[in-house]
């Protein structure tokens, strides 16, 4: 017979699955900064094979596999490095993304005329501008005229 309390197997988490499924407080930080060091060795790498060497990074045809292609390597370097960038930064726009579907956007009429407002209110504090320097610039030549008097 069966037994009527039998316990279900309680799922036993593997070591490695356990490590990679947890999340860490600095990982988006980390991801960031090797994100950013593929970057900017894929574009050495790839600024020394355009100068011959003269400046960037060089790979010597010793090492395996990447003295072989070294462009290649440069551009999966930048690929990866791009790819780590957009998972680093994209947790901070996520949320963005709910608050923009959020947003009631103006009507056309509305649009307009709040935009000629804006381009009169312009209009008027450009002239006024004008207005003054061009009377400061009198008052400033006046006390020229009144210091080259005295």
């Amino acid at each position: 017979m069966a037994e009527v309390n039998a316990k279900p197997k309680e799922k036993k988490e593997n070591g490695v699955l356990s490590i990679f499924t947890k999340e860490y407080k600095f990982e988006g930080i980390i991801l960031l900064i090797l994100s950013l060091v593929a970057l900017v060795l894929g574009t050495m790498v790839l600024i020394g094979i355009q100068t011959n060497g003269a400046s960037g990074l060089v790979v010597s045809d010793g090492v395996f596999l990447i003295g072989d292609y070294p462009a290649a390597f440069a551009w999966i370097l930048i690929v990866l490095g791009a790819v780590s960038l957009i998972l680093a930064v994209w947790p901070f726009y996520k949320p963005s993304l709910s608050e923009i579907k959020k947003i009631t956007w103006t009507k056309r009429g509305e649009l307009l005329h709040n935009t000629a407002i804006v381009f009169a209110f312009i209009l008027i504090l450009s002239i006024f501008f004008i207005v003054c320097d061009f009377a400061f610039g009198y008052l400033v030549q006046f006390f020229q005229w009144i210091a080259l008097k005295l």
